[in-house]
């Protein structure tokens, strides 16, 4: 064979192999060309949605850091209106236990004097009237006068705790103070100052007429000054029925 003669010979299935190599590194090739903006499109597109998110966060941050601060306002009115109510309250309560004590609603304690007094025991002469030798309701009630026109703060007879409503009536033998019915002997505590006793000694509903029938008739009596005394409640009804508070009275 000549050298003319020498001609490479290219077999149509290598030649076929060869395109076919070359057509998919020109594919690659423009993918990857083609799809850089594409990936830089996406990165971007992605990094938007972030800071759109965040943005959200924020927005619902500040209004929950909003809410935060509402609510611990609230609280701190609540705080202030409670310690409000609660002063209040207090005060309401300091009064109403005011009322108590000056309606005789509340036991009492404290220094005063010790009063007893009871029948004669004297022989009664023929033709006296028996009256004269006991203890009339009249020498409770001028005792219980002196006592307040004393100084004395709170009373008792036989232990009845003496207030605005008690009365101290007359019936047969007895005496009926409040609701419960007395005899003799009676004792009357009062609770005052010093020198209640000496005051009480000294008045003139005492002097007029009590003393005089202690000393003509011999009605026991006897009268001492206490350090501590104890005076129960009063117990009973202190409803009123018929009288109302006036127009422009204070509440």
């Amino acid at each position: 064979m000549t050298q003319r003669s020498r001609r490479l010979i290219v077999s149509p299935q290598w030649a076929v192999s060869i395109a076919g190599a070359l057509a998919v590194i020109g594919f690659v090739g423009y993918a990857q060309w083609n799809g850089s903006p594409e990936r830089a499109q996406f990165a971007t597109s992605v990094q938007q949605v972030l800071a759109d998110q965040v943005s959200t966060l924020e927005d619902e941050q500040e209004d929950l850091r909003d809410q935060l601060a509402a609510a611990e306002a609230q609280v701190l009115d609540f705080q202030t209106a409670s310690t409000t109510s609660s002063s209040a309250l207090a005060e309401v309560n300091r009064r109403l236990e005011d009322a108590r004590l000056a309606s005789g609603l509340t036991a009492l304690e404290g220094p005063g004097v010790v009063i007893e007094i009871s029948d004669s025991k004297r022989v009664i002469p023929d033709g006296e009237n028996p009256a004269n030798y006991i203890v009339l309701v009249d020498d409770l009630r001028d005792i219980v006068v002196a006592l307040w026109a004393s100084g004395a703060e709170a009373i008792t007879i036989n232990g009845e705790r003496l207030v605005a409503t008690s009365s101290i009536y007359g019936v047969g033998a007895s005496i009926l103070v409040n609701t419960a019915f007395l005899s003799p002997p009676f004792r009357i505590e009062a609770i005052g100052s010093d020198g209640l006793l000496e005051r009480f000694s000294e008045n003139r509903a005492f002097k007029s007429r009590v003393a005089q029938r202690i000393s003509a008739f011999g009605l026991e009596f006897a009268s001492q000054a206490a350090d501590a005394l104890d005076l129960p409640a009063f117990v009973g009804n202190t409803r009123f029925r018929w009288a109302v508070p006036t127009d422009g009275a204070p509440s």
